[in-house]
C-alpha cells in the first residue's frame, strides 16, 4: 500500500470535519433501520431496505469517492461497488420486496443484534479507548462499521435470502480485514467475525414458521 495509518486517520478527520453533523445523522438512520427490522409497522421491509441503500450509496459516493480516493485510485472502484450495493437494496428490497426482516428466538437473531450493537455502540467506544479520538476516527457511515452493521441486519432477515445482497459486504469484509491488519486499526478486526457468523448461520432453506415471533 502507498499509504499508512496516519494518512488514513487524516482522511477520517477530513471527512468528519467537513461533513459534521451528517456522520451523527447516519447513526440515526441506522437506528431507524434496526427499529423497522424489529417492530411491525406497515411497509417496514421496504423502508428498512431503502435506509440500507442510502447508507451504502453515501459510503460509496461520499466517503470512497471524495475522501478515500485521496489515498488510492482503487477507491473509485470501491465507490462503484458500494453504490452498486445500494442499488441492489433498492432493487431487491424496495422494488421487489424480497428482503423480509423478522424476529425469532434463535442464535442467528442474537448474532445479528450483537453485530449491530458493535457497529453502532461498541465500535466508537473501542476506537476511542485505543486512541482514535474524534475527528480522527472511523465514524459510522464509513465502510467498515457500515459493513459490520449490514451483515448484522442481514442476519435478521428471513430465509430464503436474496444471496446477491451478501456478495459485496463479504468482499469488503475481506478487504477491510486486510487493511485493519496492515494498518493496525483494531476495531475493524470484527469484520472477519461478522463474515464468519454470516457464513455459518445463513441457512439455505426457508426459515420454519415455528420459531417466528414477529413475521
Amino acid at each position: 500500500m502507498a499509504f499508512g495509518k496516519s494518512e488514513v486517520l487524516e482522511v477520517f478527520a477530513a471527512y468528519n470535519d467537513a461533513l459534521w453533523p451528517l456522520p451523527a445523522v447516519l447513526n440515526l438512520i441506522a437506528f431507524a433501520a434496526v427499529c423497522l427490522a424489529i417492530f411491525r409497522v406497515p411497509g417496514r421491509n421496504r423502508m428498512a431496505s431503502l435506509l440500507l441503500a442510502l447508507l451504502w450509496v453515501w459510503a460509496g459516493a461520499v466517503y470512497q469517492f471524495w475522501f478515500f480516493a485521496r489515498l488510492t485510485p482503487v477507491a473509485y472502484f470501491f465507490a462503484l461497488l458500494f453504490i452498486a450495493q445500494g442499488a441492489l437494496f433498492v432493487r431487491v428490497g424496495v422494488v421487489n420486496n424480497d428482503l423480509k426482516f423478522w424476529m425469532h428466538d434463535g442464535s442467528r437473531h442474537l448474532a445479528g443484534i450483537l453485530l449491530i450493537f458493535y457497529a453502532l455502540v461498541a465500535y466508537p467506544s473501542i476506537s476511542a479507548l485505543i486512541g482514535h479520538s474524534y475527528p480522527s476516527t472511523p465514524s459510522f457511515g464509513v465502510p467498515c462499521p457500515l459493513t459490520i452493521f449490514t451483515l448484522g441486519m442481514l442476519l435478521l432477515a428471513r430465509a430464503p435470502y436474496p444471496r446477491v445482497l451478501f456478495a459485496i459486504p463479504m468482499i469488503w469484509a475481506v478487504v477491510g480485514t486486510f487493511l485493519a491488519m496492515e494498518l493496525k486499526i483494531l476495531e475493524d478486526i470484527a469484520l472477519i467475525v461478522a463474515a464468519a457468523l454470516v457464513m455459518t448461520m445463513t441457512p439455505t432453506d426457508d426459515d420454519p414458521d415455528t420459531v417466528d415471533v414477529h413475521s
